[in-house]
């Protein structure tokens, strides 16, 4: 594992108020009897698991969401031992213990997992562990998204008849995912909420939390019955699940195109990358910069050097994104290196000058969302991106 470095200046930067905020507006607009779980998956989407779920919870969260169970195991290690943690990708049944001992709620798709999974502690005398922990598990069916799930009636009868020999499990949830809830065809949530309410239909009713709202579900498709979870994901992170930019936190000079934008959000971004100048220097016209030769300097320009690159997760086609200096748009001089990157400068600026790749920077702000379309791509995959050497430091941390 790549250790952060305290020798570099290159740093993500997360306003855990803002994570507090985006959690607490969420409560704000749902039912009363709804449950928010905070999705920390994918080391909270870049912006550090552990921190961020604290925050989350502080800030009214009732449970987590990762996809792994090792990311469930690392977040119950970090002290979050009281708090439900659901796994919602598929899980190996030879985890079977760990699973049993850090009470992880699992997601499943067919009977055979349990067979497995009791094989598996036979196997190793462990068979104990089934009466000093509960299996809590949540079925996923496919409604469409052609993931993971039941997608039949039949299927789920056929697995209710294999679960009567399972008796020491807990089928407490059913879940589906929405496919095109944040961007594509519209008529397709239609679609997929017909088969999924078809599909509860033989849902046993002591199932207890039936939940297929993500952030986006949650926020634009009120159906009922409402989803029994809203897992908070990209929302809870300040952005808009279909990228549009808000209005109210960029200005107008950087929208150019046709760009998809609203009016305003309440959700405030909690991210920003930041690093600094480390060399400048003027070259003359003509002059060649980085891999390739491909820059060459029209005019006596200056350069400046940014230590981040693509080993960071700031990718080689990130090129065409201008980064803020001095609170000025600076492009990137050539290609992006593993390590560094070189922009040109609006003027001679001194070593040391906060260079912001994600974030804002006097009147102009570079945000996720506007990134995102400008490389069309979304904003869950530039923070996904960035990389486990770049340091992550907290604001607003709560004290210990």
């Amino acid at each position: 594992m790549i250790e952060p470095s305290e020798h570099r200046p290159t740093q993500v930067i997360i306003d855990l108020d803002a994570i507090r905020h985006n959690v607490k507006t969420m409560i704000s607009m749902k039912e009363e009897r709804q449950l928010v779980f905070a999705t920390v998956k994918a080391n909270a989407y870049g912006h550090g698991d552990v921190a961020v779920a604290k925050a989350a919870l502080e800030a009214g969260a009732d449970g987590l969401m990762v996809a792994t169970v090792d990311e469930g195991i690392s977040l119950r290690k970090a002290g979050l031992d009281a708090v439900p943690i659901i796994v919602l990708g598929l899980t190996d049944p030879r985890g079977i213990a760990e699973i049993l001992m850090y009470q992880l709620t699992i997601t499943v798709s067919n009977s055979q997992f349990f067979q497995q999974a009791y094989e598996q502690l036979s196997k190793h005398q462990l068979l104990d562990l089934l009466n000093r922990y509960p299996l809590n598990y949540h079925l996923a069916i496919d409604t469409g998204m052609g993931r993971i799930g039941l997608r039949t009636q039949e299927e789920i009868l056929d697995f209710i008849d294999a679960m009567d020999d399972y008796s020491w499990t807990h089928w407490e949830g059913v879940f589906t995912h929405f496919a095109t809830a944040g961007g594509g065809p519209e008529a397709y949530v239609d679609e997929q909420w017909k088969r999924w309410e078809h599909l509860l239909e033989v849902v046993p009713k002591g199932v207890s939390l039936r939940h297929y709202a993500n952030s986006a579900m949650g926020i634009w498709y009120p159906q009922q019955p409402t989803s029994d979870i809203i897992r908070l994901g990209i929302v809870m992170y300040g952005m808009n699940p279909k990228d549009q930019i808000p209005m109210n936190q960029v200005d107008a000079s950087q929208i150019a195109g046709d760009l998809a934008t609203i009016e305003s959000s309440p959700f405030v971004p909690a991210l920003q990358l930041v690093s600094e100048l480390i060399y400048v220097k003027k070259v003359e016209a003509g002059s060649k910069i980085s891999y390739g030769a491909t820059y060459t300097a029209q005019t006596d320009e200056w350069i400046g050097t940014v230590p981040i690159g693509y080993a960071d997760g700031w990718l080689r086609h990130y090129k065409s994104i201008d980064v803020l200096v001095h609170g000025q748009a600076s492009p990137v001089a050539g290609v992006i290196n593993m390590d560094q990157m070189m922009i040109r400068l609006p003027e001679e600026l001194p070593i040391g000058t906060t260079v912001t790749l994600i974030g804002r920077d006097g009147q102009l702000n570079n945000h996720a969302s506007l990134l995102a379309q400008q490389l069309n791509t979304i904003s869950y995959e530039i923070f996904c991106s960035l990389g486990e050497r770049v340091p992550r430091v907290y604001l607003n941390e709560s004290p210990q």
